[in-house]
């Protein structure tokens, strides 16, 4: 995108009059004293200018022209690509002059360095002066016009890429036609241009087995005009571009076009050349024709193209083979790999899933002993508080009295016995409290007798549970008896004679 705003800025800049230019006397060759009154600065843009140019002019011809540009080797560059070799002064001097004095619009109809005789026009009597005042507000206005539309070319191409289109360069199709037959006249009959990219042109010819051709337009070359009305569209050439090749044409304002150009070494335009796609990566030039082209010259090597075409067309359909062959290697490869890919993962999955489950089932593990551990510190706890609540309890029972004449027997799950008289109208309720402290009381301490946590007291023959808890020995007929005392399990703790 830089490329494309210097190169329609150094246009611009070309339409400078020599005396404002400060441009001195043409001369043919450099001088020892040119060269010593270089400063440093000058010197750094010679040599770049000489880099550029591949050192296509000597010293004294690159210094003439860089003080005639002011010094820019942006303009002093594109001034050379348009006039070619040996003709930077003249070039230089009719832009200049022909700016000054015709004041016109220059265009594609009328080439920015254009002139029949830089001889004439520089031996041409000046203008008055309001004429040149006059070609000074047109310059003005055509050069902050082509700024503008610079600029402007500049930023779109920063936001959409630079293959975009861009203001002063219509992309290759319709719009660069278009765009040339409104400059040269509606009734040029111009060949079929491939609508897209050089790259999607490439693809193209590939795939057609067709040649392309390569039409780089600049609207500064002198030659743009001619090259249109008599090789453009010459009806032979017409029809051999339509019938044999794929024709891709572009502005080299565009950064696409300039890279194009770059690519196959244009050094004047316009430039017109014959491209062999021959695969992916490689691209053959078989002929270039450029600045001053005639229509017999075109044919000519067209048609030499095409003949050597029919060379290559059973190599590229061999490439072509091979090229699918590859890719068809290449997609099987991509398959495998990825279906290796997809067993590796599945694989990393499983393994991961794995070891979430164990995982899983270590911490459930730990969770379950946790709660284990917990309950069992619980019931400890609450085995603890019942033994003290016992304690207190058989501190508390009443001892035997003369009253005391119904003596029960007691036997435990352990096998143990213990005995106790009760007065004949004690309740069932106060034998329970007695069964439940009996390890607790002072005849009983050193005996180890063991009162499960949940019991019931049952009659020995026959048997039965006894659960009356408001009734009397008397009333039950327990006097001289032997009861059970049995363990309640935990499923039946809903039971209402469960006694703690």
């Amino acid at each position: 995108p830089e490329f494309s705003f210097w190169r329609n800025a150094t246009a611009v800049l070309s339409l400078f009059p020599r005396r404002l230019l400060g441009v001195r006397s043409r001369i043919r060759g450099g001088t020892c004293a040119e060269m010593d009154g270089l400063s440093d600065d000058q010197r750094e843009k010679l040599a770049l200018f000489s880099e550029f140019t591949a050192g296509a002019r000597d010293d004294g011809a690159a210094v003439q022209l860089l003080n005639s540009c002011g010094w820019s080797v942006e303009q002093a560059v594109q001034l050379h690509l348009a006039a070619g070799d040996g003709g930077g002064e003249e070039a230089a001097a009719d832009a200049s002059s022909s700016a000054a004095a015709g004041g016109a619009e220059v265009g594609l109809a009328q080439p920015l360095l254009g002139g029949t005789n830089g001889d004439e026009a520089r031996s041409a009597a000046p203008a008055p002066w309001y004429h040149s005042a006059t070609s000074f507000l047109a310059w003005l206005t055509r050069g902050v016009k082509r700024i503008g539309a610079s600029f402007v070319g500049f930023l779109y191409s920063l936001i959409f890429g630079p293959g975009g289109r861009m203001i002063g360069g219509p992309a290759s199709g319709a719009a660069f036609g278009r765009a040339l037959t409104a400059s040269y006249g509606a009734d040029l009959v111009l060949p079929a241009f491939f609508e897209g990219s050089f790259s999607l042109a490439l693809s193209s010819a590939r795939r057609e087995h067709k040649p392309l051709v390569a039409f780089l337009h600049s609207e500064y070359a002198r030659e743009g005009r001619k090259f249109c009305e008599s090789v453009l569209c010459h009806e032979v050439v017409r029809g051999m571009l339509n019938e044999s090749f794929v024709l891709w044409g572009g502005d080299v304002a565009r950064m696409e076009s300039h890279q194009v150009a770059q690519m196959v070494h244009a050094r004047q335009y316009p430039f017109f050349c014959v491209l062999l796609p021959t695969s992916l990566d490689e691209v053959r030039v078989l002929g270039a024709l450029q600045g001053e082209v005639q229509a017999d010259a075109a044919v000519a090597l067209l048609a030499a193209c095409a003949e050597e075409m029919e060379g290559h067309h059973a190599e590229m359909v061999a490439r072509s083979a091979q090229h699918i062959e590859d890719r068809s290697l290449r997609e099987q490869q991509d398959r495998e790999y990825q279906e290796a890919l997809e067993m590796d993962r599945k694989r990393v999955e499983e393994q991961r899933e794995q070891e979430r489950q164990a995982q899983e089932a270590l911490r459930r593990q730990e969770e379950e002993q946790r709660v284990a551990r917990e309950a069992q510190e619980r019931d400890e706890a609450s085995w603890r508080a019942l033994q003290e609540e016992r304690k207190v309890r058989s501190q508390q029972l009443e001892p035997e009295g003369p009253e005391a004449t119904a003596r029960l027997a007691l036997r435990l799950p352990a096998g143990q016995r213990a005995q106790r008289k009760f007065r004949p109208d004690a309740t069932l309720a106060e034998v329970y409290a007695w069964a439940g402290c009996v390890g607790h009381l002072p005849e009983n301490e050193g005996r180890g007798l063991e009162i499960p946590r949940r019991f019931v007291l049952k009659t020995s023959f026959p048997s039965r549970d006894l659960v009356a808890m408001e009734s009397t020995i008397k009333e039950l007929e327990l006097s001289g008896t032997n009861l059970v005392l049995a363990e309640i399990e935990e499923d039946d703790e809903d039971e209402d004679y469960i006694m703690a």
